[in-house]
């Protein structure tokens, strides 16, 4: 995930400085940012879980 990050974060740096076009950045960062549905799933349980976890060390 860092690897993708840093690509677009350097992609939007060339496409601000005019030394990509945007078609070229957004087709970049649409490439980049594609999960797959596993993905998506895992990122939203792991989520769940450190929101109950969170609630739990409030309450202790």
């Amino acid at each position: 995930m860092p690897e993708r990050e840093s690509a677009i974060i350097t992609s939007g740096h060339r496409w601000m400085a005019g030394q990509e076009s945007t078609d070229a950045y957004i087709t970049k960062v649409l490439k980049l940012a594609a999960t797959t549905p596993g993905q998506e799933l895992f990122r939203w349980i792991r989520s769940r879980i450190a929101l109950v976890l969170q609630a739990h060390h409030r309450g202790s």
